[in-house]
């Protein structure tokens, strides 16, 4: 147990620890919540819970020590800044907009239960199954260079799912989706840079927004960056619309470099 004036935070060891009941408008992500922390804890990260006197949840931070980046689920300004210093990171994700210099990425999201999905496709689209793990694994390193490697596992035994395009024996464009609670998201879409503009991403996408619709997701949503107009583009052809904001925050790591990798 660790305390900051009237934050008391607890790192929490497993999923289970932790009652998720949260106070009405806690989080955006509150469906995915448990399903965050798991994933986290599976790939060697780190989760805590910080709580008011009355022992209600006031926040909860995910960090990853291999990246040096985390994400801090609160409402409370006093429960962002203990869990903004409580680790070293290069950058931090966060709702609650605070004075630290901070890139906005928009939720976008899409109800799924009444929406016609109609898309021809262009581009043959897979699903990763476990032979894929490496060469997944190599793709995600190339296109996010310190992502940590174990994540990649860990999503797929928590039944994420990797759509992907082959072009000879290369894999050029994949997107990850997940589903909780019936609500899918959708992450991680990456192209590159030499295969793009020519219907890839969109391919992608629709296949996802399909798969979600043939296992009764009721929604979707995905977090784009504002600096990022193409996915953002893609991510509307779907229907997909703005109706949230988050925010990065970028931190000084221990050589007091500023990283904004994306």
């Amino acid at each position: 147990m660790s305390s900051s004036g009237e934050v008391k935070a607890v790192e929490v060891r497993n999923a289970s620890d932790i009652d998720f009941v949260f106070p009405n408008g806690f989080s955006f992500f509150e469906p995915y919540l448990q399903y965050f922390v798991r994933e986290t804890l599976g790939a060697g990260g780190e989760a805590y819970a910080s709580r008011t006197s009355e022992g209600t949840i006031s926040g909860i931070f995910l960090y990853d020590d291999s990246e040096k980046t985390g994400t801090i689920y609160t409402r409370s300004k006093e429960a962002f800044d203990y869990f903004y210093e409580l680790r070293p990171a290069s950058f931090l994700f966060a709702e609650l907009k605070t004075e630290h210099e901070s890139e906005v990425y928009d939720i976008y999201t899409v109800e799924l239960e009444n929406l016609s999905v109609v898309h021809r496709f262009s581009y043959e689209i897979s699903i990763a199954e476990e032979g894929d793990v490496d060469e997944i694994g190599q793709f995600m390193a190339s296109t996010h260079p310190r992502i940590n490697r174990r994540w990649v596992n860990v999503a797929l035994n928590e039944g994420e799912r990797c759509f992907f395009v082959r072009l000879g024996k290369e894999i050029v464009g994949l997107g990850w989706l997940s589903i909780v609670n019936g609500v899918g998201r959708l992450h991680s879409l990456h192209v590159k840079p030499q295969f793009r503009r020519i219907g890839i991403g969109e391919d992608i996408l629709f296949a996802r927004l399909l798969w979600l619709r043939s296992k009764r997701a009721r929604s979707a949503f995905s977090e784009i960056s504002r600096d990022n107009p193409p996915s953002s583009r893609i991510a509307m052809k779907g229907r997909m619309m703005p109706s949230g904001t988050i925010f990065q925050y970028f931190k000084k790591d221990r050589g007091g470099e500023m990283d904004r990798k994306s």
